[in-house]
């Protein structure tokens, strides 16, 4: 009997698909971008199986607890596109679309990532997204979309560094209880493109977009959430060299915090051995989720501190994440750090749940929302 493989361990480069097929299983392409000079970044991802999708973690527990009750829930039921685009510290435009299985496609011999109408594909000299969909807002009545609206972006990744993928293991089974993988892909690059609102057919808004962005990749077996107390990643850029992290506090306290700390440069891809890390975790969002005010990672074999945190800047606080900009220093040169803090646990309160969901714009989506 043909056993068909729960994903594919080895596709010819670490950025291609993985063909996760096991329940609970994710995959996602995720890129950043900041323009220094208009104070704008973005951040867009393809997901095929949206880890933080709230019905995806309901329809994975009914299966874990029931499994000959329930169907298993599986990435290809949950193909979303996010998009976000941040000015001057705040949220400028964002849309979250969810679409069927029909419509997600990616290839294991090839970058070719297709949700919708969203694409990612590789080229000889760096990457394209074209990106399209519905955007959405918080008002006082809760989340809204606004179907009248298309959110629009065409961006070229032009990879500085020529170094092929490479592919550490983050956030362990010990701690998670499922795999997760992580891909440093294209964590330097030039970054060009445009922006677009279009309402009824007509463009309200468009921005020119230049700088400098980074982009991975992750595929697991299993949600983040079991085990993780909060976790906080990130990047920093230099015009010659980037260091990227994360950084694990397990709700077990007789387990380690988990830490990886990579450098990229001209010369390659290397994980520094972190020694000893800082972190204050004084500061609190309006939503109650706590960061740290200053993070610092000092590596061994290197004088100094190697990459230091400070003066964040909250630019995008939900009840389960925020986006933080801060000061950066790597190893004493300054520039500006990117990073995310997460509490995925929280995604397992019904209320707040259903309110995700409400931002959630869905295209012939199969199954319905749970």
């Amino acid at each position: 009997m043909d056993v068909v493989p729960l994903y594919l361990p080895n596709p010819v480069s670490p950025d291609y698909s993985h063909q996760v097929r096991i329940p609970g299983g994710y995959e996602w392409w995720y890129f950043d971008a900041e323009d220094p000079h208009t104070d704008t970044q973005l951040v867009a991802i393809f997901l095929h199986g949206f880890v933080f999708h709230p019905g995806y973690l309901r329809a994975h527990s009914r299966f874990m607890k029931n499994p000959t009750r329930y169907a298993p829930a599986i990435p290809d039921h949950f193909p979303c596109m996010y998009l976000c685009i941040y000015r001057n510290g705040r949220i400028l435009h964002q849309f979250m679309n969810q679409y069927a299985p029909a419509d997600y496609h990616a290839f294991s011999d090839q970058l070719d990532v297709r949700i919708g109408p969203n694409r990612l594909i590789g080229q000889s000299d760096g990457l394209i997204l074209d990106l399209s969909g519905i955007p959405w807002e918080l008002t006082w009545q809760g989340p809204k979309t606004f179907p009248s609206r298309c959110l629009q972006a065409q961006l070229s990744f032009t990879p500085n560094f020529s170094h092929p993928p490479v592919e550490r293991i983050f956030l362990s089974r010990q701690m998670t209880g499922a795999d997760h993988h992580w891909i440093i892909a294209n964590p330097h690059c030039l970054v060009r493109g445009t922006l677009r609102l279009i309402e009824h057919n007509t463009e309200k808004e468009q921005i020119d977009f230049t700088g400098l962005g980074y982009h991975d990749h992750n595929f697991g077996t299993g949600p983040l959430g079991p085990g993780l107390k909060r976790w906080i990643w990130g990047r920093a850029i230099l015009h010659n060299r980037v260091l990227t992290f994360h950084y694990a506090v397990p709700h077990n306290p007789s387990l380690p915090n988990e830490v990886h700390l990579i450098e990229g440069s001209e010369d390659g891809f290397r994980e520094l051995q972190v020694r000893h890390t800082e972190s204050d975790w004084i500061g609190w969002s309006k939503t109650g989720l706590r960061y740290p005010k200053k993070l610092a990672f000092h590596a061994s074999n290197r004088p100094g501190t190697t990459l230091e945190l400070t003066n964040p800047r909250l630019i995008d606080v939900s009840p389960f994440y925020m986006r933080i900009s801060y000061d950066a220093r790597i190893e004493g040169e300054p520039t500006s750090a990117f990073c995310e803090v997460a509490y995925p646990h929280r995604l397992r309160w019904p209320v707040l749940g259903r309110m995700i969901e409400m931002s959630i714009s869905h295209s012939g989506v199969y199954p319905p929302r749970s």
